[in-house]
């Protein structure tokens, strides 16, 4: 019986071709040259030949170019080593150079050839910087990370600064399977004569306006004597030898001298001494500004005060406006404020007056209050400006002030005997204030904190526990007491949104008023430009120390002299074993970074592979056959 589906069976058609035949050889042939490229390019084939010499170490030398290293002529000893080495090394190991300087530079770098990397620290001068081992060795770490080679070195040519290995010891660990080579340290110290740390303050006395100066100088070593030479504007203000055999390690050297209010005051200081291992910091410079006469506002009853900031006395240097405590409106509504508020406590009773102090400190302006009263009222408010007050004002017996924080821009100058003695004022009259976001400044025989500077606004804030009047303190009839007064008020005013002391190297972002496009630097027979954006300038200040000219490019007036000295740190040469501190920089591993010095043969590298003509070659022969292929299969099949 014939099934219906055995029909196709019976009627099955011969086929005309053989279906094994190949339709296209041409293309079979493109398809198996593009998977064979393919095929070599992931084996990564990497050809010795006589022109391709493996990379088997990878080496960074970090160079020291801070101050301390010319001591005892190290850098010129060290530049002198690398050069001698790079001469030495074999061509199969790569160098880079870091300099250490105020932030690590890449000296020269693996792609450099061996020439050009000589002349580039054959060029290298000695430079007043102070820079950072950690950020150096970092800057190694991360050229090592993307070497060619297995093997990999940081050659460290330093002085081995106590202090610079003392810096960032928490530091995680950063570096991985690198071998680190470090210098012995073959002393403990050097012996060292420097000065330091210029402080320069205009001060009135009278109608005289006077130059307060300091600076630190410093010894190691066993000089007894040093002559230190002063000059001001072109004037020698002393030249004296000072005697050193019974000094401590740091002696505080002192000037005064009388100048002119309204001009420039440019100097400098300079020690010479033996033994002397460093003379690069022998010499220190500093600016002081002209006077630009200050606005204060006060609301105060003291006869003193009012006094003390008369035009009589304050002419030029400070115009006060004193506030009528009924007329405080009209002041609020005008909003022309002063520099500076001088404000007693027992005006803070007043909504207006309150209102006052609170604009003053939050559009950083300055205020100096004086708590002359205590009222539940004003404890209140007290409190909300960051004091807790008692419920009264307390009498003592006449107490003097026993700690002063000389430190302190108000007080520096009461260093001098002549501005008179702070010690001999007596306090009467007090309240006892206490506060976690102020900083006491002075302090009574008790202990009792009488003086505070607080940092809970922007604008600068004093706060003092008695009033400057004979009922609380013989202050007033002191004679500190207006050259305190005028320090307190210029340490209130805004701060000056251009900096004057810079050290060598560093990066300043300086604020420029007007128009200007441009901000020139100009001293040392160097002259220095750069644009201003946004009324705003960044500018690498010089390697060598000295006074700067600040100028814009619309206006000859200088705007600001930049003293640049180098940094005191720099002069403590005391020197330790680093091993310790570069060990807490390595990560632990099981392989040990030496051994793989050792080995005789280097695992080619991905990096190394991909830097081959040929491999490249393989890729784009693939890509290109393969785009081939698709547009002749492409055109057949519209054929058919």
């Amino acid at each position: 019986m014939h099934f219906s589906a055995l029909r196709f069976l019976e009627d099955q058609p011969e086929p005309r071709q053989t279906p094994l035949r190949f339709q296209n050889i041409f293309l079979l042939l493109l398809r198996i040259l593009a998977l064979l490229l393919v095929v070599c390019g992931l084996a990564w084939p990497y050809i010795r030949s006589i022109d391709t010499i493996p990379v088997k170490e990878s080496r960074v030398y970090i160079l020291d170019n801070t101050l301390s290293h010319q001591a005892g002529d190290g850098f010129n000893h060290d530049q002198s080593r690398l050069l001698t080495e790079l001469g030495k090394l074999k061509s199969d190991t790569q160098v880079a150079v870091i300099e250490l300087a105020a932030s690590p530079r890449v000296l020269a770098s693996f792609g450099d050839d061996r020439e050009t990397v000589k002349r580039k620290v054959r060029q290298l001068q000695p430079s007043f910087q102070r820079g950072s081992y950690l950020a150096a060795f970092r800057q190694a770490g991360a050229l090592l990370g993307n070497s060619l080679g297995q093997h990999k070195r940081i050659v460290f040519l330093g002085d081995n600064q106590q202090n610079q290995w003392a810096e960032n010891v928490n530091t995680p660990p950063f570096l991985r399977n690198i071998e680190i080579v470090l210098p012995k340290t073959t002393a403990a110290m050097l012996p060292n004569l420097s000065v330091s740390e210029p402080r320069a303050q205009r001060i009135f006395l009278g109608e005289k306006s006077l130059i307060n100066f300091t600076a630190k100088l410093s010894r190691s070593g066993n000089a007894r004597n040093a002559n230190v030479i002063l000059r001001a504007n072109g004037q020698g203000i002393f030249n004296r030898s000072v005697d050193l055999s019974e000094q401590s390690s740091t002696v505080l050297l002192q000037a005064q001298w009388e100048t002119d209010p309204s001009i420039w005051v440019r100097g400098e200081m300079s020690v010479e001494g033996q033994p002397d291992a460093l003379p690069g910091d022998n010499r220190v410079y500093f600016s002081v500004a002209p006077v630009q006469e200050g606005k204060v506002a006060l609301l105060a009853q003291s006869q003193f005060l009012r006094l003390a900031l008369s035009p009589e006395i304050m002419r030029g240097q400070w115009a006060t406006h004193i506030l009528d405590p009924a007329s405080l409106g009209p002041e609020l509504a005008a909003s022309q404020d002063a520099d500076v508020l001088c404000i007693e406590s027992n005006y803070l009773q007043s909504g207006d007056a309150r209102k006052l102090l609170w604009r003053y400190l939050t559009n950083n302006r300055g205020v100096i209050l004086l708590v002359n009263r205590i009222t539940p009222g004003i404890k209140s408010h007290l409190r909300e400006l960051g004091f807790e007050a008692e419920d009264s004002l307390v009498e003592t017996r006449p107490a003097k002030f026993q700690f002063v924080s000389f430190n302190h821009p108000i007080f520096h100058p009461f260093l001098s005997s002549d501005y008179g003695n702070l010690l001999e004022i007596k306090i009467l009259k007090y309240s006892p204030l206490k506060s976690n976001q102020a900083m006491p400044l002075l302090f009574s025989e008790q202990g009792a904190p009488l003086l505070f500077q607080s940092t809970k606004f922007p604008g600068k804030f004093f706060v003092t526990a008695f009033g400057l009047d004979r009922e609380h303190t013989s202050w007033p009839v002191h004679q500190t007491f207006i050259p305190f007064l005028d320090l307190i008020l210029q340490a209130a005013r805004a701060d000056d949104p251009i900096p004057t002391s810079f050290e060598p190297g560093e990066i300043a972002n300086i604020s420029l008023p007007g128009n200007s496009h441009e901000a020139v630097l100009t001293g040392g027979h160097a002259e220095f430009r750069v644009p201003v954006e946004s009324g705003k300038a960044q500018l690498r200040l010089p390697d060598k120390p000295g006074l700067y000219e600040l100028t814009r490019d619309d206006s000859s007036k200088p705007e600001k002299i930049l003293s640049v000295n180098p940094s005191p740190k720099e002069s403590d040469l005391q020197y330790s074993e680093p091993a310790e501190t570069v060990n807490l920089w390595r990560v632990s591993s099981a392989k040990d970074p030496k051994s793989a010095v050792s080995m005789p043969h280097a695992k080619v590298s991905l990096r190394a592979i991909l830097q081959q003509r040929l491999w490249w070659w393989m890729v784009l022969g693939s890509l290109l056959v393969l785009v081939l292929e698709i547009v002749i299969a492409e055109g057949r099949r519209r054929e058919t």
